[in-house]
């Protein structure tokens, strides 16, 4: 026990092995709460309606719950239709405002958990697959919990840190070969063997634990004895464990994936003698594998990596579908008998490389006479590989210029001296300038030369620059010819329409099986609006992507997600400071992006709407669908097209109505 102790201060304290653990722990959860993001969206933001939701569906789905379901499906429908009946008889002049209120009121009382049922219906559409294995519950917490299948490397950082001190130390001065001859030489050497291996295990068993606190108080991890199918990531698993079950399971196979990791190494310290060999050594073996190889081939090795990543292991088979519409497994499950294999294998290597480690560390008769020099190399300072996961800042800080218009549903936005113009016919923006010919915003040769799906799927113009939102989509086949992963990326560019100078403000993948580091995962619906986006503007502060149901804004610096009550279908203005839209009463609103609040535009009830540099201009329900025009307060309402039209537009400096008599389109002095 004294060696024990000995080797553990000079190890831990002496070394500083003990800062470099909790060095580690420290940055893992710094990184976990800074990166963390629901999985599912709208079960988050709708948590009280989900919940309410979750009361009646909690646990194995039955046939009184599907009644329940398709009940309050069709009620929420059917106060949909009738709000808008109601609304509409109600602006026409056929029914009272009091008629009106009373129906709204009953609309409203149906609708008042439409949101929460929304991610409760989805979740449904998933468990009736096959509700056996898969019950109601909020995943959030156990998706974090469980999905994750990417390296710590603070904590590898350590475990290389640990595995190359405890040996090489001893060589660099060359008191390994006086320690061989002592009576306790073999003690010591179990001992740093010990306790290497001891701080791996207790590293990962701490942030394993670290990392159910984390889920359990930020979302909460509730019915730990339900199927682990309830996941999705686990849907087609054939494991009989429990979401509980597969946590200690995962735990315990990445506690063993540090163990082999630092055994290997200790093997490789004795050999190699140098600090930096055995750390390059250890991260080699780790990151190859993982950038180079698929998960289909990684957890089907005995190496630490597979153990070290562990949900593969209780993952089932995933297909996607391929270019002639066949299914392709992109990974495949793996059955008990290859998984008892390989940890049958990596049982064997680690304590062949511990056994080998001691040995080659003790007993006198081991030592050969070397030839000494008197100029011997200075040992090299231990490899720190420094994996800077920082997130993508906004590469231009600016300031939203106060004559910011801008409006989704036209076809042409204006700049100084500068106007982009989306073609129909082409499906491409061109952009316009004055004493220069219309170029394409995206002009690039290359542009869509090495995808399968590239293009421009929207614009925002802000002073003298274009900022473009673009897509593209690239699939990738491994040597033998077989499908191995596909992905999406979205990129916001900021365009200089003087100088024609290009920057990448924004990128982001939405839809993949393959992370950046090579492993197979899945993203979940973080992302999942992108693919939906037509429309998007921004300031200094966050961008806002306008999908098809929802405007979901995103901090440019944090890259948080969040989804804002206001309703898309319609036109959505912006001046810099608020966004305005038409809600579901056609009332004209603007919500101030800094207090995040919305506030009634005097009382403008619209059909359609758009924002100009004075005001903006609407088709006025309350006066037979006039089009009008106001101050950016409401006030200051003046008519200025007495026909009745269905919408008005507002490009290149001219308003435009289009008339619902005969649908043309008048100007608008």
């Amino acid at each position: 026990m004294r060696v024990l102790a000995y080797e553990w201060k000079k190890l831990m304290i002496g070394q500083r092995g003990l800062a470099c653990l909790v060095a580690a722990l420290v940055a893992s959860v710094a990184w976990l709460t800074a990166t963390d993001q629901p999985r599912n969206i709208a079960m988050e933001e709708s948590r009280a309606d989900y919940v309410w939701c979750l009361e009646r569906l909690d646990g194995a789905l039955d046939q009184q719950k599907e009644i329940w379901l398709r009940e309050k499906s069709e009620a929420i429908a059917e106060a949909k239709t009738a709000r808008a009946e109601a609304q509409e008889s109600y602006y026409n002049g056929l029914i009272s405002a009091e008629e009106y209120e009373g129906v709204a009121a009953r609309a409203n009382e149906a609708l008042s958990h439409e949101r929460g049922f929304d991610a409760a219906y989805q979740q449904f559409l998933y468990v009736s697959e096959s509700p056996d294995t898969r019950y109601f519950l909020e995943t959030n917490g156990w998706v974090g919990l469980l999905s994750a299948q990417t390296l710590d490397f603070p904590a590898l950082l350590a475990l290389l840190y640990l595995a190359s001190t405890a040996f090489c130390s001893e060589c660099a001065c060359q008191m390994d070969a006086l320690l061989r001859t002592t009576p306790r030489g073999r003690a010591s050497a179990r001992s740093k063997g010990l306790i290497v291996v001891g701080a791996a295990v207790a590293l990962c068993a701490a942030l394993s634990l670290i990392q159910l606190a984390f889920f359990a108080a930020k979302y909460g991890l509730p019915h730990g004895d339900y199927p682990l199918q309830s996941v999705s990531l686990f849907g087609t698993s054939t494991k009989g464990l429990s979401l509980a079950g597969a946590f200690v399971a995962a735990a315990a196979l990445r506690c063993f994936g540090a163990a082999m990791l630092v055994s290997v190494l200790l093997f490789v310290s004795v050999l190699a003698r140098k600090h930096a060999l055995t750390a390059l050594v250890g991260a080699a073996a780790t990151l190859i594998p993982l950038v180079g190889l698929p998960a289909q081939f990684v957890f089907r090795l005995p190496l630490p990596l597979p153990f070290l990543l562990a949900t593969g292991f209780l993952e089932g088979s995933r297909f996607m579908q391929g270019d002639g519409g066949e299914s392709v497994a992109v990974f495949t499950e793996v059955p008990p008998w290859e998984f008892a294999l390989v940890a049958g294998l990596s049982v064997a290597i680690t304590a062949f490389a511990l056994i080998r480690a001691v040995r080659r560390s003790t007993n006198c008769w081991l030592l050969k006479k070397r030839p000494r020099s008197d100029r011997g190399i200075k040992p090299v300072a231990a490899l720190l590989l420094v994996v800077a996961l920082l997130p993508s800042l906004a590469g231009c800080s600016f300031e939203t210029t106060d004559t910011v218009v801008y409006n989704s549903a036209a076809q042409s936005l204006a700049g100084d001296g500068i106007a982009v113009t989306f073609d129909d016919e082409a499906q491409a923006y061109t952009l316009e300038r004055e004493g220069a010919t219309p170029v394409a915003v995206e002009t690039s040769p290359l542009f869509g030369a090495f995808s399968d799906e590239e293009l421009v799927k929207g614009a925002y113009v802000d002073g003298p620059c274009v900022y473009y939102l673009t897509s593209r989509t690239q699939q990738y086949v491994d040597r033998v010819g077989n499908y191995n992963s596909t992905f999406t990326q979205f990129s916001i560019v900021r365009l200089n329409a003087d100088t024609l100078e290009r920057q990448v403000i924004f990128e982001q993948i939405a839809d993949s099986d393959r992370s950046l580091l090579g492993i197979d995962y899945t993203a979940g619906d973080t992302w999942a609006f992108l693919p939906d986006c037509h429309r998007f503007f921004l300031n200094n502060r966050s961008f806002f992507f306008v999908v098809n149901d929802k405007i979901v804004e995103v901090d440019r610096a944090t890259r948080a997600t969040h989804t804002l009550a206001i309703p898309a279908d319609g036109n959505i203005a912006f001046d810099g400071r608020a966004i305005y839209f038409i809600d579901e009463d056609s009332r004209l609103q603007a919500y101030d992006i800094q207090t995040h609040e919305a506030t009634f535009v005097g009382d403008v009830v619209a059909r359609s709407f758009c924002l100009t540099e004075d005001g903006f201009c609407y088709v006025n329900r309350l006066d037979g669908d006039a089009v009008c025009t106001c101050a950016k307060d409401g006030s200051d309402s003046v008519v200025v097209l007495e026909g009745p039209a269905l919408s008005v537009d507002y490009e290149d400096g001219a308003l435009s109505a289009t008339l619902k008599a005969d649908g043309r389109t008048a100007p608008v002095e």
